[in-house]
């Protein structure tokens, strides 16, 4: 079986399957698995300060930074003005500087409260809302989008409130050195359920929720405040001049301007475990009730009422997961996520001789006479091996110009391994692609019909591109309607694209490109589901031994 994993994932995807037993629709339900994923939002609550200080680390999580104007411009623009209009320019200034104050006060956290009410688009498509749940009983709790990480959702709770533990999947936690050891227990919560927690440096204590000044009395607050420093102060010296620090690990206390990056870094880890998680438990419980209450399911209605789900992912789940060959273990939905990253995509380009093949591979790829990698072509058979390239549009795929049926070649051999008109089944001596785009010159002829079905019967992905379509420019329009019925008649829906090899900027090739590059993500899916499939299939599952041989 053709290696399409690094050595490394390969290892990774086989060790969770170990003496796993396969059920019928396995590769179907790797194909839900991944589908899910990508409609799956990571939920990253903020907690532990003031509403203002939380909004503060949002915008700084989203990489947002204030509006303010440089005091170098100022003074370029008082440049000129006489001391008079100075004067009056400082008066009116003091008379508005409180509402300046009001305006600009906390800038950061405006922007966020801003960016939350103008980005207010769908994250997960219909079904899905992105604001605030407006059910009775409902957390409500402002929630923000990442607007440079997909699928990622920031949600500022209350400080102490147990959903900020139940509902999401990142806990980051606005603390100080001082009150740093207050979130053991919460750090060890955290790590039961194997979600993370950040703990972010505060600018000062005034943004702690404990530790701002409440009441009719201010001076018992003090008091209490000076109290519990003067403590950690003290387990602090106590610490350093122990020789036995066995004490539990405290997170590492990140810094405001550290947080940002440390979390772009650590969004596709952090996703594909959560979901990971979040599908075998959801998936559980979806087991055990099928009519799910708040009682019964908490996670599955918790997860309606944030919108994580929909009701119509959570039927899927019911219908495609009943078999607990992937769903056991989070390892094993991980090891397929990791894997979709590493799986290269092979996309071959076949015909007849003479389709024109290599004009399109090096318009696909955006090369040009002169450039690297640039396929032969010519009036006679130029193409005598395949030919792969990486495809620019999209990251792990291979473009490859395969060499065209019906070729001479070497007179005393037979004819490309073609065993006869009538079989459409490819050369043994072509690399195995997992899409396919066909060329016929000029009309569509029956061998690449018999070719399309047999593919499609084969699981791949199949498009059918008229080459040479300037010379039939005239009737272009005849010939597009003659192949549509033709498809039509047959039950195959495919789109037929008119390409011209030496014009590819016109007819149907950038529509080509725009459907094709929109297309790879899900032919990549489905071809990895294939491929885990009869790997797991060929090397991992678990055959039932027959009884009589071992006696």
């Amino acid at each position: 079986m053709e290696a399409k994993l690094p050595e490394e994932q390969m290892k990774s995807v086989l060790a969770p399957w170990r003496f796993s037993l396969q059920s019928g629709g396995f590769e179907k339900r790797l194909v839900a698995v991944l589908e899910l994923y990508d409609r799956f939002p990571l939920d990253i609550a903020v907690t532990g300060g003031t509403g203002e200080a939380n909004n503060r680390l949002v915008a700084t999580i989203c990489g947002l930074v204030d509006d303010q104007e440089p005091e170098e411009d100022e003074e370029e623009d008082d440049k000129g003005e006489t001391d008079e209009e100075k004067e009056e320019g400082e008066k009116e200034d003091d008379d508005n500087e409180e509402d300046e104050e009001e305006v600009n006060h906390d800038s950061a956290g405006n922007k966020a409260a801003r960016f939350h009410s103008e980005k207010k688009t769908c994250i997960r498509g219909a079904g899905y809302a992105d604001g605030k749940s407006e059910e009775k009983g409902s957390d409500s709790s402002p929630m923000y989008l990442h607007p440079n990480a997909a699928n990622v959702r920031i949600w500022t709770v209350e400080s102490g409130s147990a959903s900020a533990q139940n509902n999401y999947d990142v806990l980051v936690v606005l603390s100080t050195a001082l009150h740093q050891e207050d979130h053991l227990r919460l750090t060890m919560e955290q790590r039961e359920k194997d979600k993370p927690l950040y703990l972010v440096r505060a600018e000062n204590e005034w943004d702690l929720v404990l530790g701002k000044p409440s009441g009719p009395c201010k001076t018992c607050e003090w008091e209490r405040m000076r109290a519990r420093s003067l403590e950690l102060q003290k387990q602090h010296k106590m610490v350093e001049n122990s020789e036995d620090r066995c004490l539990p690990e405290v997170n590492k206390l990140l810094k405001l301007e550290e947080i940002a990056e440390v979390l772009n870094k650590a969004y596709p880890e952090l996703r594909k475990k959560a979901f990971s998680q979040f599908l075998v438990n959801i998936t559980r419980e979806l087991r055990v009730s099928k009519t799910p209450s708040s009682d019964t399911s908490p996670l599955v209605c918790n997860a309606l009422r944030i919108k994580k789900t929909c009701q119509e992912d959570l039927d899927q789940m019911s219908e495609v997961f009943q078999p607990r060959d992937v769903t056991d273990h989070p390892s094993k939905v991980l090891s397929v996520l990791t894997a979709l990253e590493h799986f290269r995509l092979d996309v071959g380009l076949l015909g007849q001789t003479g389709c024109s093949s290599s004009s399109l591979f090096n318009s696909l790829l955006g090369l040009l006479n002169g450039d690297n990698g640039i396929a032969s072509t010519g009036v006679t058979e130029t193409t005598q091996e395949p030919v792969a390239q990486p495809y620019p549009e999209c990251s792990n795929v291979l473009l490859w110009d395969l060499p065209g049926w019906g070729r001479v070649g070497n007179l005393k051999m037979p004819p490309d391994g073609w065993r006869s008109h009538q079989d459409p089944a490819l050369p043994s001596n072509l690399p195995i692609c997992d899409v396919y785009i066909l060329l016929s010159p000029l009309r569509l002829s029956l061998r690449y019909i018999q070719l399309c079905q047999h593919l499609l019967s084969l699981g791949k992905g199949c498009y059918l591109v008229l080459s040479k379509a300037d010379l039939i420019e005239a009737s272009a329009g005849e010939v597009r309607r003659w192949t549509e019925e033709v498809l039509e008649q047959l039950g195959l829906k495919q789109n037929v694209f008119l390409v011209s090899a030496l014009h590819p900027e016109t007819m149907d090739f950038h529509k080509l490109r725009e459907v094709l590059n929109t297309a790879l993500p899900n032919h990549k899916k489905a071809a990895l589901a294939s491929y885990v499939t009869k790997l797991l299939d060929q090397d991992v599952f678990w055959k039932r031994a027959d009884p009589c041989k071992l006696m």
